[in-house]
């Protein structure tokens, strides 16, 4: 308990930094600003995180580790083609939620090195966990033999995030519709399920 304030102050200053780095982007974003929405000063951010580098990257991993990523297999029941379903909602829900620091990366990851290697660093983790469940299902033989556990994690999070990152940049923060979804889930189960013909 007793490093529950220094959690604290941790956090807080975490969570001001990714609002700020979603409203006004990376660069823009002044460590001094990040400490004055933490509610703290510029030295108790910079003894905490020691450059506004590693903020960025403290920033990825707190991002990570509420995302869908982290926590979708605590909503799954075992059944692949309800489990992607699942999957697939929780994955909009969370770009949806996490739309300000995404469209900081689509926008800044090329120009800002820092950015750039804390996303990539991030990006390797959250595909981690996704490849795992895909590379059990494989094992199992519930999904095809023939297909690539990367390219199919990279498959599913292009399909289903991408629809609300698109969204969004064209203006509209339309959830899909229950048959848009089912329809999308359904074409990428029916492409990766085994025996087919059986």
């Amino acid at each position: 308990m007793t490093d529950s304030p220094i959690g604290d102050t941790r956090q807080r200053i975490i969570d001001a930094a990714l609002s700020l780095f979603g409203q006004v982007g990376y660069t823009r974003a002044s460590t001094r600003t990040i400490a004055e929405q933490a509610g703290v000063n510029e030295v108790t951010l910079f003894r905490h995180f020691g450059s506004k580098k590693n903020l960025l990257i403290a920033c990825v991993h707190s991002f990570n580790q509420i995302g869908f990523s982290k926590n979708f297999q605590d909503h799954l029941t075992g059944n692949y083609p309800a489990d992607i379903l699942t999957m697939a909602r929780l994955q909009i829900e969370d770009t949806q939620a996490r739309y300000e620091i995404l469209r900081l990366v689509l926008c800044e990851a090329q120009t800002v090195p820092e950015l750039r290697e804390a996303i990539l660093t991030g990006a390797g983790e959250n595909r981690s966990h996704v490849s795992a469940y895909f590379q059990h299902q494989l094992n199992a033989g519930v999904i095809r033999a023939d297909l690539d556990v990367e390219a199919l994690t990279y498959a599913f999070d292009s399909l289903f995030s991408s629809y609300i990152l698109f969204s969004r940049l064209l203006g509209s923060a339309e959830q899909p519709s229950d048959v848009h979804l089912r329809t999308l889930v359904s074409l990428f189960v029916q492409g990766t399920l085994a025996n087919q013909g059986a």
